[in-house]
């Protein structure tokens, strides 16, 4: 791993050995991450994140006893355990230990019986088992005790799904943005229904809607957004440089729709460095000085820069 303070120098050496702008822009996205980190917290041992945030963090490393005892650890004092019975479920399906995952559950649930957070976490469980009628019962529950329950009317509406109850389906998950319309991951189950259907471009569409009518538009363009964007690193793996410029113009679009300042920047880079490869250097120069003008600490943005004649 490289030092922050080394990252434009690497940078630099690795494009200059031609790289792609895939790996070159992943790159700019860690150097930041890591920069963040450094500026924030002089030294690791400073450094605190929140327990289930360190427990997800185990879990993507694969540590899963670790991630579980942790999980376990902070559950009694969670205000809203829903995400944190989530990740414990996920961890006991990567060891392949859920029948020990229901046992638990279970237990905890004749202690918990109004726990709409346990009942979202039994429905989930079945889910993983494909016991599907069992799983939507459960998830029923969870919402009879708590409407509010997103991950609950989530989970309900992939069960239905997997079942070609489309409609149902989504007007579960619709229930669920409605909990939380921050939540991604509700409006990334919505638009994976939509495309079951037959429908994809009808996420598109109400995304168009969203923006002139309601409060909805952050999610679906987030959404949007990301698929956006692997599909035009899909168009670059191709050799189609154009096809990608495309994508990430109709990204930066959208997050100006948005208005998601923050998100424009790293979009701006990358056309930056695509128009550099198609030898548009005035357009190439044009976007970085558009990531100053947002964030003038860019530090790839200004060794980009070049001086104005």
């Amino acid at each position: 791993m490289f030092h922050p303070k080394q990252t434009p120098q690497v940078l630099n050496q690795l494009f200059n050995r031609k790289f792609s702008f895939v790996i070159y822009f992943l790159l700019v996205v860690l150097s930041l991450a890591l920069n963040a980190r450094a500026q924030t917290h002089p030294g690791m041992d400073d450094f605190q994140i929140p327990p289930k945030a360190k427990g997800d963090y185990y879990f993507s490393q694969g540590k899963f006893k670790e991630a579980l005892e942790i999980y376990k650890s902070v559950l009694p004092g969670e205000a809203d355990s829903g995400p944190i019975f989530r990740g414990m479920v996920k961890t006991w399906n990567a060891m392949g230990a859920l029948d020990e995952a229901e046992k638990y559950l279970s237990a905890y649930r004749q202690t918990h019986e109004n726990s709409s957070a346990v009942w979202y976490a039994l429905g989930y469980l079945h889910y993983l088992k494909d016991d599907d009628q069992k799983a939507e019962k459960l998830f029923k529950r969870a919402t009879e005790l708590n409407p509010d329950n997103g991950l609950a009317w989530n989970n309900w509406a992939a069960s239905l799904a997997k079942g070609k109850h489309f409609q149902e389906a989504v007007e579960k998950v619709r229930t669920a943005i409605l909990t939380n319309p921050k939540e991604l991951m509700f409006f990334a189950n919505l638009k994976k229904i939509y495309e079951q259907m037959g429908k994809g471009q009808r996420f598109e569409t109400e995304y168009n809607d969203s923006v002139k009518e309601g409060p909805l538009a952050w999610g679906y363009g987030k959404t949007l957004a990301r698929s956006l964007r692997q599909k035009s690193f899909g168009e670059y793996a191709k050799g189609n440089r154009t096809g990608a410029i495309a994508g990430f113009e109709k990204i930066l679009n959208i997050y100006r729709e948005i208005n998601d300042v923050k998100g424009q920047v790293p979009i701006l880079f990358s056309l930056g460095l695509l128009h550099e490869e198609s030898g548009n250097v005035q357009k190439s120069q044009d976007f970085f000085r558009q990531v100053l003008s947002i964030n003038p600490d860019h530090i790839q943005a200004r060794e980009k820069v070049q001086p104005l004649n």
